[in-house]
């Protein structure tokens, strides 16, 4: 698939978590083959300042693909034209955020309910970059099995270069079973690839989806951040090799403190650990307490002083 691993592994994107400090705290475990950006403003992008922007920031662009949101094609084109610049792997279309604030404006999924529009965004954008685009999308706002692959289809010759699919509509927001029989149809459908997302929660289920789809790779969100090396596993198992064993979690947090002191400025910084660690505590026995504790730190050297105090003492 596009010169990478077959299956790709890739981490999705995800507001205030999928930033470099994140990317990097999961590429240092190994076995993630793309990263996804935050999803960025087509409005905003092309005025921006990748110097100041705690967007904007990145390592290692050769493997990393940027999330564009928008439904104005001639503002798409420019956000994506900017973003080429930078020379990533990639410029991602985002047609899957449900959330009412970003639908409400026509964006996100909201575009999956205006095929022709859908259409001419990914056009622009193509006509923006010789690097491949892709399109993370849901099944749509009905499980509308035909409707799903018109639309793909009509993905496909607008120009994509491969569809990520998150098998849940969009009323499902992230709560129901993902449907990865939608997956398989999807893959069946189109000639390019396909990579299939949600309810990956460890390695195994990496393994189960590429064999019950056979789709071309899978994108892991919620999970990759509770177990950052979580794709160093599915490769494992995937090469039926023993997996790794979990790192300790004081070594993992304040790896991703020490990173994120090196990204961002302090409040931000802080903000960011703050919005990680709900995820990293559910490792612990006393997570809810270390997320209630550090919740309180008004600075960086509060949180590390917290995170000391829990593991010296063990609460649980």
């Amino acid at each position: 698939m596009l010169n990478l691993p077959t299956p790709v592994l890739v981490m999705a994107p995800m507001v205030d978590l999928s930033h470099v400090a994140y990317r990097e705290l999961i590429r240092s475990f190994g076995g993630c083959d793309l990263f996804y950006s935050e999803m960025l403003n087509s409005r905003i992008v092309p005025v921006e300042n990748p110097e100041t922007s705690v967007y904007l920031r990145w390592a290692h662009t050769n493997d990393l693909i940027f999330q564009i949101l928008g439904s104005d094609p001639e503002k798409m084109e420019q956000a994506a034209s900017r973003l080429d610049t930078f020379d990533p792997f990639g410029i991602d279309v985002n047609m899957g955020c449900w959330l009412k604030k970003v639908t409400v404006h026509g964006w996100g999924a909201a575009l999956m309910k205006d095929m022709d529009r859908a259409g001419q965004v990914i056009s622009a954008v193509r006509r923006a970059t010789g690097r491949p685009v892709s399109v993370k999308m849901r099944i749509g706002y009905a499980p509308d099995r035909q409707y799903m692959l018109e639309f793909a289809g009509m993905l496909q010759e607008a120009g994509a270069d491969f569809l990520v699919l998150h098998a849940r509509t969009v009323p499902d927001g992230l709560s129901r079973k993902a449907r990865w029989e939608y997956i398989a149809s999807l893959k069946e459908h189109v000639s390019i690839p396909v990579v299939g997302n949600g309810d990956v929660m460890c390695a195994q289920d990496a393994c189960d989806m590429v064999r019950q789809t056979g789709c071309d790779g899978v994108m892991i969100g919620r999970q990759a951040l509770i177990h950052p090396w979580i794709f160093r596993d599915v490769r494992a198992l995937m090469a039926g090799q023993p997996q790794g064993e979990a790192p300790g979690l004081q070594e993992v947090l304040h790896a991703l403190l020490a990173l994120l002191e090196t990204h961002f400025p302090a409040d931000v910084a802080l903000k960011r650990f703050k919005t990680a660690l709900f995820w990293l505590a559910q490792n612990l026995t006393f997570g809810h307490y270390l997320t209630k504790l550090a919740g309180r730190a008004q600075s960086m050297d509060e949180v590390k002083k917290s995170i000391k105090a829990c593991f010296e003492s063990g609460i649980s």
